[in-house]
């Protein structure tokens, strides 16, 4: 792989590829990947470097004028090479059948691809994202494939059902989930050059609309450069996928794809906050049932509940998932014990907390040692957390705000909205879980107020970073962005990659979805491309 810094471009020296890929995320980096080796001269424009820097940062400013969302950006938008996956949290499950449907009790839900079509591709993305391939399916299989002992007890799948969330681990440091951006340079073949330091500003078409040509680079400096290129491939998020579109307006008036106003609209988010609480004392068992579990090849599991389509269907609910989630307590053992090794400790605190705690740290070390088991650490609250699908609305969306970034482009106007339906949808999950946890003889949680007293959902609920749908995918272009090959519309070689074309979000974390649908990219483009001399 070869790779450069923009600063050294300018328009004196246009450059020009078969394809540029526009952001080194999961789906950009997957993407290079699939087409490294090939025939095809392939770029991957990065707005940052290899280093986090606050002059890329500031790139990412938004207004938020909806339902509030996270604050810090960079939770949001990487920008460094191997773009989000540098803070994302490594969980990995498939849709449900579900989640691909047209269901009358959801306004615009449906795909225009089935559970089906994509099972292939989602094969091939846990190359990627370093997940056991041989374990992707759910629920009774994963007891007799890992040999963990099942639970005695069993849920009324009509109503809730058991979940596994995969955790992604990294090709070296198997400890850590895995990071794109450490591995580019080692995974990519001469026919791909990386260039970073390279903010994409606009896209530009061939003056009759239908196809794409060329690529607007911004350097840190602000000088421009212009790349041209056969296939484009947009990925750069929820956010900045719809921001680029709208501000690409060089044949378009209202950007490239929304001759009918949908870029930007259905955004969609995961919302997610406590349900119910569990009194801590007498928990440790529940905990180790409903927690992490290792596989012999260092795989790791966390174990956890959803809502049940049955139940989704007959009260006109989104889909849901929930599990425990502890707060760590300021004297778990464990936190000390790390504190001792790297020869920081807060003495003489971390040494009472490690001698008052002995039998705990023990315990510890059978579960993760003999029992495969997840740590169990020291907290001070135990939670049930809720996470759940969104409706496709929109009056949800991300419009370009008067306020403009350094490079004149203007920043997003988000205003992201909830709806009664996820309200409803986190009460009865809640319910469900208590009524099931209380009948099979486990321990029950407590619901929080806000369900008890049938309040409204509170303001501590908030998005996971999951920012989806600004440019949905569909057949009929007045309401999606992207065919069902992520191509733009009547827009002959560009395409969008990423969360951003999921015509709704499930309840499932967006990156295996992403990585599988980027691996679809790839395979469109391969099928279509005869080496092009520019």
């Amino acid at each position: 792989m070869q790779s450069f810094s923009a600063s050294s471009l300018s328009l004196a020296n246009d450059l020009a590829y078969d394809v540029c890929i526009i952001g080194s995320g999961p789906a950009g980096a997957t993407i290079a990947q699939e087409l490294s080796g090939g025939p095809l001269r392939v770029a991957i424009l990065e707005s940052g470097s290899f280093e986090r820097r606050d002059s890329a940062d500031e790139l990412n400013a938004v207004e938020s004028v909806g339902w509030p969302r996270i604050g810090d950006q960079w939770l949001v938008r990487n920008r460094i090479v191997g773009g989000t996956s540098h803070t994302w949290s490594g969980r990995c499950v498939a849709f449900d059948d579900i989640d691909f449907e047209q269901r009358d009790w959801i306004p615009n839900s449906g795909w225009p691809i089935t559970a089906k079509e994509i099972k292939p591709y989602l094969e091939r993305a846990s190359f990627y994202l370093g997940l056991n391939s041989e374990i992707l399916s759910q629920n009774k299989e994963f007891w007799t494939t890992t040999k963990h002992k099942k639970p005695s007890y069993e849920f009324d799948e009509k109503k809730i059902r058991p979940y596994f969330w995969q955790f992604s681990r990294d090709k070296i440091k198997s400890s850590d989930h895995m990071r794109f951006g450490l591995h580019l340079k080692s995974s990519l073949a001469e026919n791909v050059t990386l260039i970073t330091d390279a903010t994409v500003c606009r896209i530009n078409l061939k003056s009759s609309g239908d196809e794409v040509e060329m690529v607007e680079v911004a350097s840190p400096d602000g000088q421009r450069c212009l790349i041209k290129a056969n296939f484009v491939i947009a990925c750069t998020g929820g956010v900045e996928n719809a921001r680029i579109l709208l501000w690409s307006d060089g044949v378009f008036r209202d950007g490239i794809g929304n001759q009918f106003g949908v870029v930007g609209r259905y955004l969609m988010d995961h919302l997610r906050g406590p349900i119910a609480k569990f009194p801590i004392p007498g928990t440790e068992s529940l905990r180790r049932g409903f927690g992490h579990y290792r596989i012999k090849t260092g795989h790791v599991f966390s174990y956890g509940m959803h809502l049940s389509p049955n139940v989704q269907q007959a009260e006109k609910l989104v889909n849901c998932a929930a599990w425990l989630e502890g707060r760590i307590a300021d004297d778990d053992p464990y936190n000390a014990l790390k504190r001792w090794i790297k020869v920081n400790p807060k003495l003489p605190e971390d040494a009472s907390f490690i001698l008052k705690n002995l039998g705990f740290l023990g315990r510890g070390i059978k579960d993760r040692v003999f029992d495969r088991k997840g740590l169990i650490r020291k907290i001070d609250c135990l939670n049930l957390v809720g996470m759940c699908e969104q409706i496709p609305d929109p009056e949800s969306r991300l419009v370009l705000s008067d306020v403009r970034d350094r490079f004149g482009v203007p920043i997003p106007r988000i205003d992201w909205r909830i709806h009664k339906q996820e309200e409803q949808t986190m009460k009865r999950m809640g319910e469900l879980v208590a009524l099931e946890f209380s009948r099979i003889g486990l321990q029950a949680p407590e619901l929080d107020t806000w369900i008890v007293k049938n309040e409204h959902i509170p303001q501590n609920f908030r998005d996971v970073a999951h920012p989806i749908g600004t440019t949905r995918m569909g057949s009929n272009p007045k309401n999606s962005v992207v065919n069902r090959e992520c191509q733009v519309h009547d827009v002959k070689g560009l395409y969008i990659a990423g969360s951003s074309v999921f015509p709704t979000s499930s309840h499932a974390n967006p990156t295996y979805m992403i990585v599988a649908l980027a691996i679809k990219i790839s395979d469109a483009i391969k099928s279509q491309s005869i080496k092009i001399n520019i």
